[in-house]
């Protein structure tokens, strides 16, 4: 490595770092010391300095993701602590669709069971949907499932609310006025699918409500996700499912664009606080059988 002049003319006896600064011309008398770090030293510092803050970042790093796995751990326990075991009959394999309405009971339920469902509501269908179905599944949209989910933009609900009917049932109104053609519902931000039938009686054994699991009986469908492929078994846990079917073809103002697809369209203009209505028997016939549930 080269050295610099200064370092050329410094005093062999002068300590580390030190050296003679001198004037210009022949003025060869020297001048006062100065304490002036060499260019080895500058270098040296700012290793130091550099490895400093690597090590500082790989510290930050790691504690990160060990305070990121202890956070899902944590969470995974609470969710293992806060829901019961299901009692499961012996044969609960082959309960039908129709025994779990039977044994529930759901055909006689007060008024009061149909009242509008709160956060923690949506949210013990949410956690029994975790543990006892998929493991893997998030819910983590910003939107609370009592006001729908992200539309469009992420934290913007659609354009519906649900309500009360008074001495009838919950169901889903217009926000603001919408415009025929508009996109009304996406399913795809909503839905859940059961990958079998044993899934969905595993979740209805772990409802420790039985009225959430009446409800799941009739918000329950069954639905292909391509044309001619398989049915799937689905359900939602937003107010989405609230949306009530039409008597007649007047009284229908939202539909998806065909039997597989999740995306419902108004089909003429709706006036702010009017009902949605959709059909389900043509578009979304529910065949239990296909998907190992069984009918009766």
């Amino acid at each position: 490595m080269l050295r610099t002049n200064q370092q050329r003319h410094a005093r062999p006896n002068q300590d580390e770092g030190i050296a003679i600064e001198f004037g210009r011309g022949n003025n060869h008398s020297p001048s006062k010391k100065k304490n002036v770090k060499s260019p080895s030293s500058k270098n040296t510092s700012t290793r130091k300095a550099a490895a400093i803050a690597v090590a500082v970042g790989i510290a930050l790093t790691l504690l990160l993701v060990v305070g990121l796995s202890h956070f899902r751990q944590s969470t995974t326990t609470n969710l293992k602590q806060s829901l019961p075991k299901p009692d499961l009959p012996k044969d609960w394999q082959s309960w039908t669709f129709q025994r779990f309405q039977r044994e529930f009971p759901c055909a006689h339920r007060p008024s009061s069971a149909f009242e509008l469902y709160t956060v923690e509501d949506f949210q013990m269908m949410r956690d029994t949907y975790i543990q006892y179905v998929d493991r893997s599944y998030k819910f983590d949209d910003l939107v609370p499932p009592t006001e729908g989910y992200s539309l469009h933009v992420k934290g913007t609900p659609p354009p519906y609310h649900a309500e009360k009917i008074p001495d009838g049932p919950r169901g889903l109104f217009a926000s603001r006025d919408i415009h025929k053609g508009e996109l009304v519902h996406n399913g795809t931000k909503s839905d859940v699918s059961f990958p079998d039938a044993n899934a969905w009686r595993r979740f209805m054994f772990g409802l420790h409500k039985r009225e959430m699991g009446c409800d799941v009986t009739e918000w329950a469908w069954t639905q292909g996700q391509v044309k001619n492929g398989p049915l799937k078994l689905m359900t939602s846990f937003t107010i989405s499912i609230l949306i009530n079917e039409g008597m007649t073809d007047e009284d229908i103002n939202v539909l998806p664009e065909s039997n597989v697809s999740p995306l419902f369209y108004a089909t003429r203009d709706i006036k702010k606080g009017e009902e949605l209505l959709t059909t389900y028997e043509t578009l979304y016939y529910t065949n239990h059988d296909a998907v190992g549930l069984m009918w009766g």
